[in-house]
């Protein structure tokens, strides 16, 4: 019957679902943050005296939580994304109100998540051999991967704290990442089950501590947010590298000086990615 085919029709492809995706997370936080989010992201810190600042907790295993993500460098538009993302961030958190307090990435680290071979809510410890395997695996998968040629959508808050840039493909059409995930799926399918889809996103920063605010300052908050989307959309870049991350604390990927273990994976050449 007509309900039974409904089912059985595959799921619409990322690139399609993208937009929507998207504008629900611009419109989940118009009306303020989700506590319990942001109950959850301040459990994932401490206050660190020696350094003064917020730090990342460990993870129970070292290096038991691994992925593959797109680096947001390159002389083809990367590194300017990246300054004006980072740029972005600072007025961004100079624009809240006061008491609230945020975890910045450093935009040395900006990355777009591609699929993890082991996540936080499934961490894999694993051996010296069984990495080299995984990441032997990952060359191979990222060398048969056309560069990205990527556009900013627009910037949003979420209603988990987490401040976003989120990117298309340029023209719109499907992604290299999308092809890339399905891949990475066959090609570990014991993976963890959740993984990211639909969204290129690149996280910028998380608020740790926000005590309540009233309308007008919230109103003001997510303007700033709109005018800093305005100013970053459309900006283009090319970016044709790819990292394996091994990431010893939450949420830090990218970070070197958090510890990460970063190999760096070319995408396919030039002649050889259709461009």
């Amino acid at each position: 019957d007509g309900g039974r085919r409904r089912r059985e029709m595959a799921p619409e492809p990322d690139h399609v679902m993208r937009p929507r995706v998207y504008d629900e997370l611009e419109a989940s936080a118009r009306a303020g943050l989700d506590p319990c989010a942001i109950a959850a992201t301040a459990a994932n810190y401490y206050w660190d005296e020696t350094l003064n600042r917020l730090r990342a907790k460990l993870y129970d295993a070292p290096f038991s939580v691994r992925l593959l993500c797109t680096a947001i460098a390159g002389p083809e538009g990367g590194d300017a994304l990246r300054d004006a993302a980072a740029e972005a961030c600072a007025e961004f958190t100079a624009a809240l109100p006061p008491g609230f307090r945020t975890y910045p990435n450093p935009p040395s680290s900006y990355h777009s998540t591609v699929f993890h071979t082991a996540n936080p809510s499934d961490p894999r410890p694993a051996d010296e051999a069984f990495i080299a395997a995984e990441l032997k695996t990952c060359r191979a998968l990222v060398a048969a991967t056309p560069a990205l040629h990527v556009e900013v959508d627009r910037v949003v808050l979420a209603s988990s704290g987490v401040l976003l840039v989120l990117l298309n493909e340029q023209g719109l059409g499907p992604s290299p990442t999308d092809d890339l995930r399905v891949r990475c799926r066959a090609a570990f399918p014991d993976a963890p089950k959740k993984q990211a889809t639909h969204v290129m996103h690149v996280s910028l920063c998380r608020v740790e501590t926000a005590p309540a605010a009233d309308d007008d300052a919230w109103r003001a908050v997510m303007q700033r947010v709109d005018s800093l989307s305005a100013r970053l959309k459309g900006a283009k870049a090319t970016l044709r590298t790819i990292w394996h991350v091994q990431e010893p604390r939450i949420a830090v990927c990218g970070d070197l000086e958090e510890g990460c273990v970063v190999e760096p994976m070319a995408t396919a050449p030039p002649g050889d990615d259709a461009e």
